[in-house]
């Protein structure tokens, strides 16, 4: 059990995206929170966001994973991501496991945005891939499917709040069919200075197993920049409800390592900058 609840954590921890206060032409990770911001990765850059989770779900048991996952601005509507929950450990307090977690792919599309800035509605379709071995607990060795629907909004000149509805085709295992999972949360963050975003959340699964209940958990941590393309974040994230008292600690590293697409990034960039701009003009006549 506990290394299934630990790959469930990656994956969310893969696929979610911090509050962020005041959206900017800076760094935007997709760390360290569940749930997911509307904001896209500007076309042709690739984003890289590495981290660590330690689990503590009971007296004698730990657990140990390393998510990683890569970014890429396709055009402005559009963004492409791959993500791995990395190195996975566990132990029972009587036994240890160690292996490579699953993989995920997705993408995030923008539907709706206003005039020159930042979405107001994206959905955030993914799937799982069963990399990891099954035979040691990590995850069911079942594809999962995932579909997530974010808005957000700013709140006055610091804060900021997400909310997002997510559902999910888990796979249960074993040849047994695959289950219905809903996930629902909000993600609150203020502007703290130019560089800090502190940030809390609360967010709800109706189960995380075939046969088990719903859990609901909160989570708080802050985002630091360090410039433009740099960014860190840690957190601590405790369930309040489902039957376990679980303690996660995690922390991580974002940046923006470069140009991908060339010139048609370049070009494609600059046309966005020339959008937004405009806009803002526009605002303030």
């Amino acid at each position: 059990m506990i290394l299934a609840a630990l790959s469930g954590i990656l994956i969310m921890l893969c696929f979610s995206a911090s509050a962020r206060a005041q959206q900017n032409e800076g760094i935007e990770p997709d760390r360290p929170d569940v749930t997911n911001g509307t904001h896209i990765v500007d076309t042709g850059l690739l984003q890289i966001e590495m981290g660590g989770l330690y689990a503590h779900p009971g007296t004698r048991q730990h657990a140990f994973g390393s998510p990683f996952t890569a970014r890429v601005g396709l055009t402005e509507w559009l963004e492409a991501r791959i993500g791995t929950d990395g190195l996975v450990t566990a132990t029972d307090g009587i036994t240890r496991q160690t292996g490579v977690g699953n993989t995920q792919i997705g993408a995030k599309l923008r539907l709706w945005a206003d005039p020159g800035g930042v979405p107001v509605l994206s959905i955030l379709p993914a799937i799982n891939l069963p990399t990891a071995d099954a035979t040691k607990g990590f995850g069911s060795g079942d594809r999962d499917y995932l579909l997530s629907v974010l808005s957000g909004s700013d709140i006055g000149r610091h804060w900021h709040v997400d909310v997002n509805y997510g559902i999910g085709r888990i796979g249960a295992g074993n040849g047994e069919p695959h289950f219905t999972q809903h996930l629902a949360s909000t993600s609150a963050s203020v502007a703290a200075t130019d560089n800090l975003n502190p940030y809390a959340e609360a967010f709800w699964f109706s189960r995380q197993d075939a046969e088990g209940g719903a859990m609901s958990a909160v989570d708080a941590g802050a985002i630091y920049e360090l410039g433009a393309r740099y960014a860190v974040d840690g957190g601590v994230q405790m369930n309040v409800s489902g039957g376990s008292h679980e303690v996660a600690v995690f922390g991580g590293v974002s940046m923006v390592v470069g140009d991908i697409l060339g010139n048609h990034g370049v070009h494609a960039r600059q046309l966005q900058h020339q959008r937004r701009s405009a806009a803002r003009r526009a605002s303030t006549r």
